[in-house]
Protein backbone atom coordinates (compact mmCIF):
# COMPACT_ATOMS: atom_id res chain seq x y z
CA UNK A 1 0.00 0.00 0.00
CA UNK A 2 0.83 3.47 -0.89
CA UNK A 3 2.11 5.81 1.55
CA UNK A 4 -1.04 8.27 2.89
CA UNK A 5 -0.81 11.60 3.72
CA UNK A 6 -4.12 12.96 5.51
CA UNK A 7 -5.15 16.10 3.95
CA UNK A 8 -6.53 18.81 6.49
CA UNK A 9 -8.99 19.34 3.78
CA UNK A 10 -9.57 16.50 1.38
CA UNK A 11 -8.69 13.61 4.36
CA UNK A 12 -6.67 10.77 3.22
CA UNK A 13 -4.86 10.59 0.03
CA UNK A 14 -2.27 8.80 -1.78
CA UNK A 15 1.29 10.42 -1.62
CA UNK A 16 1.46 11.44 -5.55
CA UNK A 17 -0.94 13.65 -4.91
CA UNK A 18 1.56 16.09 -2.92
CA UNK A 19 4.35 17.94 -3.01
CA UNK A 20 7.23 17.51 -0.31
CA UNK A 21 8.37 21.04 0.51
CA UNK A 22 10.99 20.12 3.12
CA UNK A 23 11.10 19.95 7.23
CA UNK A 24 9.88 23.07 9.10
CA UNK A 25 12.79 25.16 10.01
CA UNK A 26 13.49 28.45 11.85
CA UNK A 27 13.38 31.47 9.14
CA UNK A 28 16.08 33.76 8.99
CA UNK A 29 15.34 37.00 10.28
CA UNK A 30 15.44 39.79 6.89
CA UNK A 31 18.70 41.62 6.97
CA UNK A 32 20.53 37.71 8.31
CA UNK A 33 24.02 36.81 6.26
CA UNK A 34 23.64 35.73 2.89
CA UNK A 35 24.92 32.20 3.86
CA UNK A 36 22.25 31.98 6.46
CA UNK A 37 19.63 32.44 3.66
CA UNK A 38 21.57 29.96 1.54
CA UNK A 39 21.25 27.54 4.31
CA UNK A 40 17.67 27.78 5.06
CA UNK A 41 16.76 27.66 1.43
CA UNK A 42 18.53 24.66 0.03
CA UNK A 43 20.34 22.48 3.28
CA UNK A 44 17.72 20.10 4.22
CA UNK A 45 18.44 18.12 7.13
CA UNK A 46 17.95 14.21 6.37
CA UNK A 47 17.49 13.54 9.95
CA UNK A 48 16.19 9.99 11.53
CA UNK A 49 13.54 11.66 13.57
CA UNK A 50 9.51 12.47 14.09
CA UNK A 51 9.53 16.03 12.50
CA UNK A 52 6.95 18.73 10.84
CA UNK A 53 7.04 19.18 7.00
CA UNK A 54 5.66 21.15 4.53
CA UNK A 55 3.45 19.42 2.05
CA UNK A 56 1.48 20.69 -0.96
CA UNK A 57 -1.59 19.19 -2.02
CA UNK A 58 -0.97 19.13 -5.58
CA UNK A 59 -3.46 17.23 -6.41
CA UNK A 60 -6.73 18.28 -5.29
CA UNK A 61 -7.11 21.52 -3.06
CA UNK A 62 -3.95 23.05 -3.87
CA UNK A 63 -3.09 24.14 -0.21
CA UNK A 64 0.04 24.15 1.81
CA UNK A 65 -0.31 22.22 5.48
CA UNK A 66 1.88 20.70 7.93
CA UNK A 67 2.60 16.83 8.62
CA UNK A 68 4.31 15.34 10.87
CA UNK A 69 5.78 12.48 10.37
CA UNK A 70 8.41 9.56 11.40
CA UNK A 71 11.44 9.72 8.82
CA UNK A 72 12.26 6.24 10.54
CA UNK A 73 9.45 4.20 9.97
CA UNK A 74 7.90 6.80 7.25
CA UNK A 75 4.44 6.91 9.29
CA UNK A 76 2.66 10.51 9.10
CA UNK A 77 1.38 11.13 12.76
CA UNK A 78 -0.30 14.24 12.20
CA UNK A 79 -1.30 17.08 9.80
CA UNK A 80 -2.71 20.50 10.77
CA UNK A 81 -3.05 23.97 8.47
CA UNK A 82 -0.31 26.84 8.65
CA UNK A 83 -0.95 28.56 11.83
CA UNK A 84 -1.72 25.71 13.94
CA UNK A 85 -0.34 25.17 17.37
CA UNK A 86 1.96 22.60 16.95
CA UNK A 87 4.08 21.09 19.68
CA UNK A 88 7.68 21.10 18.77
CA UNK A 89 7.86 22.39 15.64
CA UNK A 90 11.27 23.76 16.15
CA UNK A 91 12.74 20.84 17.49
CA UNK A 92 13.13 17.71 15.56
CA UNK A 93 12.27 15.44 18.01
CA UNK A 94 13.63 12.32 19.14
CA UNK A 95 16.42 11.43 16.99
CA UNK A 96 18.17 8.29 15.93
CA UNK A 97 21.02 9.67 14.66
Amino acid sequence: MSLMIPCPHCERRPVGEFHFGGPVQERPQPGAATDQWIAYTYDQPNRRAVQWEWWFHRGACRQWFLVQRDTRTNQVLDSVLPGAAIVGASESGASDE
